[in-house]
């Protein structure tokens, strides 16, 4: 083979392997592109999604407030109920007492039917 021969040769190598080269840039960079769209949907995703735990956090916030006065007002409305019940107890031995000092004799009650 001649000097010229092995010199086209060779540079017709080299440039198929200059073609395989730029293919697999092109490829490259195909996939650096698909990967930066990747990667700034899931940016996107993470402050859609941080966004949404920080407005549950501040429901969850505001219901642990509510729930706690409620509590308090529960609290306190079951100790006036207690109280008045004791009243009503207190009051019921005390005509009773009345109703045997004087002593009358109650009417009584009518039968629920069921």
């Amino acid at each position: 083979m001649s000097e010229l021969e092995e010199l086209r040769r060779r540079l017709e190598a080299l440039e198929a392997r200059v073609d395989e080269v730029a293919e697999q840039q092109a490829a490259t960079r195909h996939l650096a592109v698909n990967s930066d769209r990747d990667v700034a949907a899931l940016q996107e995703q993470r402050r859609a999604d941080m966004q949404l735990m920080q407005a549950l956090r501040q429901t969850q916030l505001e219901h642990t407030k509510t729930l706690e006065e409620h509590g308090k007002l529960l609290g306190a409305l079951v100790s006036g109920q207690v109280a008045m019940m004791e009243q009503v107890g207190s009051l019921t031995t005390q005509v009773g007492a009345i109703i045997d000092h004087l002593g009358i004799t109650p009417p009584e009650q009518p039968r629920e039917e069921g």
